[in-house]
Order: structure tokens, then sequence, then C-alpha cells
């Protein structure tokens, strides 16, 4: 009777492991074992291909991904701009208002006939209301000339 070889020397002799030499022997001299063995690095073969289909495209994904995300975070930034310029120019007016008033309550009210003082008032309103009439906010100019593509582009950039 003829002993074939089982399926761990089979796998073995698939592998490149070797044998031992009657089982070397047997498999060079064995078409059914020699078949099994091909058949076996077949399968191998075919499955590694598969994986090679299987496997994702990571930049696409990413990009799918990327192109499903909604661009609200920068009308985000839009629109925390239309109601925080409001709110730092009424800021700006109450601490100057404020300062003014302190100034005169320490130095007493101006007489009537000092024009000077009057123009020196006169100027400092004449720049709090330049510095209010600015739409930029201090430390984000870069950001003013930026359109909402320059803006998007910018987001998409940072996420890449």
């Amino acid at each position: 009777m003829i002993r074939h070889l089982n399926d761990q020397e089979l796998a073995s002799a698939t592998a490149g492991f070797p044998l031992a030499p009657e089982q070397q022997a047997h498999l060079e001299g064995c078409i059914s074992c020699r078949r099994s063995v091909d058949h076996f690095l077949d399968q191998v073969n075919e499955r590694r291909r598969s994986i090679g289909r299987e496997a994702p495209d990571w930049d696409a994904q990413t990009k799918k991904i990327v192109d499903a995300l909604p661009l609200t975070q920068v009308t985000h930034i839009n629109s925390r701009r239309r109601w925080l310029t409001p709110l730092l120019a009424a800021a700006a007016t109450i601490t100057i208002v404020v300062g003014i008033g302190l100034i005169v309550q320490r130095t007493g009210p101006a007489s009537i006939s000092s024009s000077r003082s009057e123009i020196e008032i006169e100027e400092i309103l004449a720049q709090a209301d330049s510095l209010l009439a600015d739409e930029g906010i201090p430390g984000f100019d870069m950001f003013d000339d930026m359109t909402d593509d320059d803006l998007t582009a910018l987001f998409e950039a940072k996420n890449s």
C-alpha cells in the first residue's frame, strides 16, 4: 500500500520547507501528491492576488470622506465675524466713554473758556470712530482679503 503525504507534509512542501528524504522521493514520484501541492500553490497565489484586489484605495476613500464633509466650519468663521465686530465696537466705545469720564472726574470739569480740551476730546472721538469704522479685527488681518473659496482651500489643506 502506498502512503501518500499527509496535509501537514503537503503544506510543508508547498511552503518550501525541507522534507525527509523518503517524503521528497515520494513527492517526486507521485503524481497525486504533486497535483495536491500544485493545487495548493494555485490557491495560495489566487488568494494573494485577491487580497491585492480587495485592498481599499485609501486616497479615494479619504477624498470621498472630505468631499462629503459639510463646509459649515468655513461659514461659521464668517458668521462669527458678523456678530463679533459690532460687539467689539460697542466694547471699545464703552471703554473710551468710561476712560474719558474718569479723566474728567479726576481733573474736574473743563472750564467753558477752555477750547483746547474740547478739541482734544473731539480728536479722541474722531480717532475712536475711525478705529470702529474699520471692518477688520486686530490679529485677523490675514483673513480679511480671503474669499470663501480661499478659506475652503485653507481648511482642506489643513485636513489633508
